[in-house]
């Protein structure tokens, strides 16, 4: 499949989360959300393993890359997972759109200062002008800056920030093991870090027999799509590109999401959506030119 094409169902994918996400979360903790999510991720991927032909003639693990699989996880399941759902009781979903739309700013200067990637002119100007436009289209979704909602966009922006992390410090590990191999053992090391936390939280933890139906279809969602897909797609990629080139295609997000409601229930998008998307899009275009 041709390289942007993943790119658009990568971003169709990540798109979809926060509606979901903001579905489930304003009926279940955020533990068991994240605890169940991160259970069916795994599983998804220990299949994928069990489907290869070859499952155990991949190269070992390097001994020092262990502890850094380690903070892939941690900041994979612990603190992006969970502060991204627990921030969406305490703030709306345009707000965390915003908040991840910073993500290409964090990961061009992670970038620069962990891998050394040149930070041109053409992309630092394209990232600003695609943050500019995901922006217009969050406000024009309405995202807010209140000091009722300052908690949940701090935890926001902590995920955003967690999640560039994520990105630019996976790409060496992504290049030594592959996508797949190192999107799996990043997940497993994020539930057995988050298992605990999740244990301690008072109510944290919802009996699945005491989950109902529709809840379930969304966690699934959660952990095989958009963790078991999504986020080993973006590896994929991470494999092929630079971590800031790919991070601004983010940008697109909430536009997407406005594309994705206009379809699924009817919502004419605002002029803003017009406005901010071809912004976006002019940004990641111009990033890519680098």
């Amino acid at each position: 499949m041709n390289l942007y094409a993943l790119v658009a169902v990568q971003q169709l994918v990540a798109s979809s989360t926060h509606v979901v996400a903001r579905s489930v979360a304003t009926v279940l903790p955020a533990t068991s959300i994240v605890l169940y999510r991160g259970v069916l991720s795994v599983l998804t991927y220990a299949a994928w393993l069990g489907l290869r032909k070859q499952p155990f003639g991949l190269p070992p693990i390097a001994r020092n890359d262990w502890w850094r699989f380690a903070l892939l996880g941690l900041v994979n399941m612990p603190l992006n997972q969970y502060l991204f759902v627990a921030g969406l009781h305490y703030t709306t979903a345009p707000n965390a759109a915003l908040a991840f739309a910073l993500s290409p700013a964090f990961v061009l200067v992670l970038a620069r200062w962990l891998l050394g990637e040149r930070l041109t002119p053409l992309k630092l100007i394209g990232v600003v002008l695609a943050i500019g436009g995901a922006a217009i289209v969050a406000f024009g979704r309405g995202a807010r800056l209140g000091a009722d909602a300052a908690l949940g966009n701090v935890m926001e922006l902590a995920a955003s920030f967690s999640w560039s992390l994520y990105t630019v410090w996976g790409r060496p590990l992504v290049q030594r093991y592959g996508a797949v191999r190192t999107t799996a053992i990043g997940m497993l090391w994020g539930l057995v870090l988050f298992a605990p936390i999740a244990a301690v939280v008072p109510q944290g933890i919802v009996l699945p027999g005491e989950i109902g139906t529709q809840q379930w279809i969304e966690i699934a969602y959660l952990g095989v799509v958009t963790s078991g897909i999504g986020w080993a797609l973006w590896y994929v990629l991470l494999r092929r590109m630079e971590a800031g080139r790919l991070a601004v295609f983010n940008n697109l997000q909430p536009a997407m999401t406005v594309v994705l409601a206009w379809l699924a229930f009817g919502e004419l998008p605002p002029v803003e959506f017009w406005i901010g998307g071809s912004i976006a899009i002019a940004g990641v275009v111009l990033a890519q030119r680098t």
